[in-house]
């Protein structure tokens, strides 16, 4: 590959000759000009545009803070914000970010700074988190939030209908003639916790011998480990659902799991689903029912309202909310409620 060093010596210039023409510098004689830009052309060289756009003190990249990146969720739309940024032009930078951290805002700082980022996507928890929205504006940064839990006037928003998925997905079970669901959810600070039970409650409330028990809604922290053990206290005992809704895949998994060390079949004795559709749902088996959320549909949403729209106020356009649609996945997770 050919580098600046080598269009110096074909053109017979020096390498500021060269960055200066790369610059569009008019200082330079238009003779100079032809003869830098034909030894580009004969050595076919291509200029970093990362580099030449740092050095202007700007970055051609667009940032995203992760603080559970090993997490499903967030692995997908990492994947989905690598493929969309990478059609737009631009680079994606991430960052592994706990706002638990007493020196939180110095890691931010830092990012931000060794980075020269102006455009940020953000993901949930954080997305929600008003002292790190206060501090990207302090710095002139622009940012998109994902699956927000409320409206942020200065941000645009890019997500799906939860409430109404997991309608959806209840009423799935509904079909398959289920009455008794249970429902593990997620950390009760989350928007996706809310809206998701929310969705399950209205389905329930919707048919005849539909009931809610408190006894069988137990916390799961969208983990593995608490879902496990909320799975075992609603399966152990003879009073047992015959269908749960685990308000993520993740969590699904770990009912399915409970449910063979107590001698329960998936889905013969007991039908489970879950959300999001990240890799677990297929590899897993028998494979689950599952919601599918629109990942690259909403990373390139955001990336087009980072680069084309601009942030909310710079041109007077008020933030957009863009909601996406989700999809069903009939899997082998779930079936008709034996008589």
């Amino acid at each position: 590959m050919a580098t600046i060093f080598d269009v110096a010596d074909l053109a017979g210039v020096s390498i500021k000759t060269v960055s200066r023409v790369l610059n569009g510098s008019s200082s330079v004689r238009a003779a100079t000009s032809e003869r830098v830009r034909a030894a580009m052309a004969e050595l076919d060289y291509r200029p970093s545009t990362a580099a030449r756009e740092l050095r202007k003190g700007k970055s051609s990249a667009i940032g995203m803070l992760f603080g559970d990146p090993s997490s499903g969720f967030q692995s997908r739309l990492h994947h989905a914000a690598l493929q969309a940024c990478n059609d737009a032009g631009y680079f994606l930078t991430a960052g592994l970010f706990r706002e638990e951290e007493d020196n939180w805002d110095e890691q931010l700082s830092e990012f931000l700074t060794r980075t020269s980022i102006e455009k940020m996507i953000l993901v949930p928890p954080l997305c929600g988190s008003s002292a790190l929205h206060d501090r990207l504006i302090e710095h002139g940064t622009s940012f998109v939030l994902i699956s927000p839990s409320r409206t942020v006037p200065v941000a645009h928003a890019v997500c799906m209908d939860d409430r109404r998925a997991a309608r959806e997905v209840t009423e799935h079970l509904l079909s398959l003639g289920h009455r008794r669901i249970a429902h593990i959810t997620g950390p009760s600070d989350h928007a996706a916790t809310r809206l998701r039970r929310e969705g399950f409650e209205a389905a329930l409330a919707a048919v005849e011998g539909g009931v809610v028990r408190e006894d069988w809604i137990q916390p799961g922290l969208f983990r593995f480990k608490p879902a496990l053990e909320c799975a075992r206290q609603i399966l152990s005992g003879p009073d047992r659902p015959t269908a749960i809704f685990a308000a993520n895949d993740e969590m699904a998994a770990a009912v399915c799991f409970a449910a063979n060390s107590l001698g329960l079949r998936v889905p013969d004795d007991l039908s489970v689903v879950g959300f999001d559709d990240v890799a677990i749902a297929t590899t897993m088996w028998p494979p689950l029912t599952t919601v599918a959320q629109p990942y690259a549909q909403m990373a390139r949403e955001s990336v087009r309202l980072l680069t084309q729209v601009g942030a909310p106020g710079e041109s007077g356009a008020a933030a957009e909310k863009v909601t996406i649609d989700h999809a069903l996945k009939l899997r082998q997770s779930t079936a008709p409620l034996l008589s």
